[in-house]
């Protein structure tokens, strides 16, 4: 069980390279990817994606990679344009009468005179060095989450033991309530009887109070409950991304503490059931946040 929140870095000299690589990963419903590149390393982007994408399922994914090369650059002159724009410089001097010498200086800043032939996509060196810092970043991201996720882990596992308390505790009170129930309508029947003579009223008042207290019989609510709680824990321990499906078991669990609220809430229940919401809406909360 891992987090979607998590953190990995990377920074590696050598080869009068400098590199530095992070990653930043909060949750979201999907894989948003975020790469963040200096210009002459845009050719990396695609690796980074590939490798992201094959380690990461979900999550608001942010990548940044700060780069100096102070390597020695392979600098070409571009004679064609050097003479071509010194020609130009003439020809305005000659122009404007003007008996002023351009400088050699001026005439290499100008565009393209100088060029660089470094190819850095098919630098062999720079590949090695990024490649390393972008193992090392996903490896101490994914070491990250994991982390997280083990304590997520513990807390869910300690709102399932609460909400198991619970259970058991409004599975208790069930009986006798349904029992002081029946005899206290009951005795108002008997009342009732004495006061009114019809045909069969005693039959047909006991069926319909054998029907109103079924109202209350939780028995279902409760077994649902039980079975969803066990299928949480159990999804608990299993390997890979289980976020959906425990999202999937919480809202189940959800909506049966709902229809139990509904159904049997009484002085002595009431805290319970409202134990079992609490930490059932705690649970989802923290859910958003599990691969």
């Amino acid at each position: 069980m891992k987090s979607m929140t998590g953190f990995g870095n990377a920074l590696i000299s050598r080869d009068n390279i400098n590199l530095e690589l992070e990653i930043k990963s909060i949750n979201a419903r999907f894989l948003d990817l975020r790469i963040f590149l200096p210009r002459e390393l845009s050719f990396y982007e695609t690796e980074i994606r590939r490798q992201i994408i094959k380690s990461i399922s979900r999550g608001a994914i942010e990548v940044r990679v700060n780069f100096s090369d102070h390597r020695e650059p392979k600098l070409v002159l571009d004679k064609t344009k050097l003479l071509k724009y010194n020609e130009l410089a003439i020809e305005a001097a000659q122009l404007l009468a003007s008996e002023e010498v351009i400088s050699i200086e001026f005439l290499l800043q100008e565009p393209g005179v100088i060029e660089s032939v470094d190819r850095l996509a098919e630098d062999e060196i720079l590949a090695n060095v990024l490649n390393e810092a972008l193992a090392q970043a996903l490896q101490r991201i994914k070491e990250s989450m994991l982390e997280e996720g083990e304590q997520i882990k513990q807390v869910l596992c300690d709102s399932m033991q609460q909400i198991e308390k619970a259970i058991n505790a409004v599975s208790e009170l069930c009986e006798p309530f349904k029992k002081e129930l029946f005899t206290t309508m009951h005795r108002h029947i008997e009342e009732l009887i004495g006061s009114y003579k019809v045909e069969n009223l005693e039959q047909r008042l006991i069926q319909e109070l054998a029907i109103y207290v079924d109202k209350y019989d939780i028995g279902e609510e409760l077994s649902r409950l039980r079975a969803h709680l066990k299928t949480f824990i159990s999804t608990l321990q299993e390997e890979g991304d289980i976020g959906k499906t425990l999202n999937f078991i919480i809202q189940e669990m959800q909506r049966e503490a709902n229809t139990l609220g509904s159904k049997f809430s009484t002085t002595q229940s009431f805290p319970w059931i409202l134990t079992i919401k609490e930490e059932i809406e705690k649970c989802r909360e923290i859910i958003q946040n599990v691969a």
